[in-house]
């Protein structure tokens, strides 16, 4: 009972020195219940009636990502404990010069521990509720019109699977603390504020030489990554390329910090009207010796908050692009195609093509009557001598345009074009027009190979370009086909196999109101005699709930990890702040002693903190300026989207917001133990 009492009373009085640990704790319980809770909120349940398969694949995502979360929260949490027990080091051994032995000094840790996850869990879950609420609001707002039916509600699933995985953490960290204390000498507790390391790179030689190896390295990385348009079109080269400038930037923020911290101790002396000016001397003497211990932690912190800040940019920009991106690809609300079997060696196949559509496309006709208000339809042909694209172009590429190009009349494509926004052709006889969409990083290295289009042969007839460019785009609803535009009456004297038919409609406003069992039950209008031809449909509702699911699946995932890494960073350099200034606090009693006010002394610790705070969120954000570019080209080549300059702000101002938040924080509580010196 004597040592719950103790137990209690130390976390009490230490309220300061845990606030940081306790916060950090909170978040983290808070986080992990609301995005397990996302299942059991109202507008997750109104999500399953419209895309059930894709949610489980998306819980499935986050309990894999449950694991790894709680593996790093629970390597932070014994780095806070072996913060706590090293500041505290002098205190145990009082405690065991006045008699108490080391297993009742674990029992205190043990309980100490068990009372502050006790009050993280009970504060983290309050919040959490809140938290589940706000990202519940968040997302109705950006995935349904309508939020007025969202509810708050709490989840049982999600409280079991927070107890279970941090009470877990708690009970290895207090193991860790036990163990800690049972191999701790009564001379090192005595003599813990004595200790002190050295960094073997404050030469100022090295630290030259790591700070411009440093800056080359970054300045090659950066290169990379603005000019990812002309590195991408080597497909050999391109993509390693790419892999190195990452770990290029990753090696170089290393020794760019490593040089920073060399070069501080070496330079800032040197402007003598700064220097000595009030306590800067001291300020830049304390911070420069903090800077080398933390090195490795600052840069470590600089990337992982880079990384946050790229991972919530590209989900929330994702999401916008890949919806626009999609529906402009779905201008009917259904469209239908029929094409020729997976077995190419069936007898008759263009003859069986031919009827059988015909009868499929008279039952689809059949199917939506009273529903449409227009209809277009296309054929195709193929030319069975053409493998692939690539040997039409006659073009030299690694990969891309592998499959047969499609060949289709000037008239048919005509009509089909300004549902697709595109540009009629204008195809004479012996004319040839070129429509392609590319998408991903292949395609973009032939796309520099067709600036001006050849002379091409179909059926062993020769063709030349009608315009020295290509159309860039599809009047496909999914695929990525090549399309050959040839004059009406030459592909009527060709000898081409005819390949598919396509029937697109639009809905009247009956048709619009059923939709969504239009969609569902399209299969129904085949018969058995189909079942030797390929054929498929896309309905504009099935491609808007599966964007959306894409989308929905994107944007939670990105914000789990995004959030996470960003405490998770924040949360190791508020504790690293405090680990440092704990070694130094002396140093304060020696300014107060010489007499400076304690406006100087606060304004000087102020200064300490928040360069400790800035310098890796400045890293970050200068990482981010070239990141931009990379993700802005990165989403235009790969999805074909622009990124929002405006979500992009926002999410700086968040992680902005959060440093400060860390930063106050910190400062407080280093302040408070300045005043008991």
């Amino acid at each position: 009972m004597m040592s719950v009492k103790l137990a209690f009373g130390n976390v009490k009085k230490s309220i300061g020195s845990f606030l940081v640990y306790f916060v950090t704790l909170a978040l983290g319980v808070a986080m992990f219940y609301a995005f397990n809770a996302l299942q059991d909120q109202s507008l997750f349940k109104y999500f399953e009636e419209a895309y059930a398969q894709r949610l489980s694949i998306l819980f499935d995502t986050l309990g894999g990502l449950n694991k790894f979360i709680a593996f790093i929260f629970g390597l932070i949490i014994l780095y806070a404990t072996s913060y706590l027990l090293r500041k505290r080091k002098k205190e145990f051994g009082l405690y065991m010069i006045l008699g108490m032995d080391k297993l009742k000094i674990s029992t205190i840790l043990v309980l100490e521990t068990f009372f502050i996850g006790l009050f993280s869990l009970v504060v983290g879950i309050v919040l959490g509720i809140g938290l589940s609420q706000l990202i519940n609001i968040f997302l109705g707002h950006l995935f349904v019109a309508d939020i007025s039916r969202l509810t708050l509600s709490i989840s049982m699933h999600a409280i079991i699977q927070t107890l279970i995985n941090f009470g877990i953490i708690y009970l290895v960290a207090m193991v860790f603390s036990v163990i800690l204390m049972n191999r701790a000498k009564l001379i090192d507790l005595l003599k813990a504020s004595q200790q002190n390391e050295k960094s073997w790179w404050q030469k100022p030689w090295i630290g030259t030489l790591l700070f411009i190896s440093g800056l080359a390295i970054l300045t090659w990385s950066y290169y990379i990554a603005t000019h990812l348009m002309d590195v991408i079109i080597d497909l050999q080269w391109g993509p390693k390329m790419i892999l190195y400038s990452i770990f290029g930037g990753i090696i170089g923020t290393y020794f760019t910090f490593m040089g920073i911290a060399a070069f501080i101790p070496v330079v800032l002396p040197k402007f003598k009207g700064f220097y000595y000016r009030k306590l800067h001397s001291f300020g830049i003497r304390q911070f420069s010796t903090q800077l080398a211990k933390s090195v490795f932690s600052l840069a470590t912190i600089c990337l992982l908050q880079f990384f946050a800040i790229g991972i919530l940019v590209a989900s929330f920009n994702f999401k916008n692009g890949i919806e626009e991106r999609g529906l402009a690809n779905v201008p009917f609300d259904f469209q239908f195609s029929v094409t020729q079997a997976a077995d190419e060696n069936v007898e008759g196949q263009p003859a069986l093509i031919e009827k059988n559509a015909d009868a499929a496309i008279a039952r689809n006709q059949a199917y939506f009557k009273g529903m449409k208000k227009k209809e277009v339809q296309y054929e195709y042909y193929i030319d069975p001598k053409i493998d692939n694209t690539i040997e039409l172009l006659g073009i030299s590429v690694e990969k891309g345009l592998i499959t047969p190009p499609i060949i289709i009349n000037q008239t048919q494509y005509n009509q089909m074009a300004p549902y697709y926004h595109l540009a009629k052709a204008d195809v004479k006889p012996g004319e040839y027009a070129l429509l392609m969409r590319f998408n991903g990083f292949s395609d973009k290295a032939i796309e520099d190979k067709l600036m001006d289009l050849p002379k091409i042969k179909v059926a062993n007839q020769t063709f030349t370009p009608s315009q020295t460019k290509f159309i860039d785009g599809t009047i496909q609803t999914s695929g990525y086909d090549t399309f050959v535009i040839l004059n009406d009456a030459d592909l009527k004297q060709l000898p081409l196999q005819l390949a598919g038919k396509v029937i697109s409609t639009l809905y009247n406003e009956k048709g619009k109101r059923h939709e969504k069992e239009l969609a569902k039950n399209w299969e129904k209008m085949l018969s058995k005699k189909e079942l030797h031809l390929n054929y498929s449909a896309q309905s504009q509702y099935s491609e808007k709930t599966s964007l959306a699911s894409d989308s929905l699946m994107v944007t939670v995932v990105g914000m789990y990890l995004g959030i996470f890494f960003l405490i998770a960073a924040i949360g190791i350099l508020a504790l690293k702040s405090l680990v440092d200034f704990e070694k130094h606090q002396q140093n304060y009693r020696i300014l107060r002693q010489l007499g400076a006010s304690e406006q100087m002394i606060q304004k000087s610790l102020f200064n300490q903190v928040a360069i400790f705070f800035i310098l890796p969120l400045v890293g970050a954000l200068f990482h981010m300026i070239f990141g931009l570019k990379f993700t802005k080209d990165y989403m235009m080549i790969g999805g074909g989207f622009e990124l929002s300059l405006q979500q992009t702000g926002w999410v700086i101002g968040f992680v902005i917001m959060i440093n400060a938040i860390y930063l106050m924080i910190t400062y407080l509580m280093n302040r408070m133990a300045v005043k008991e010196i």
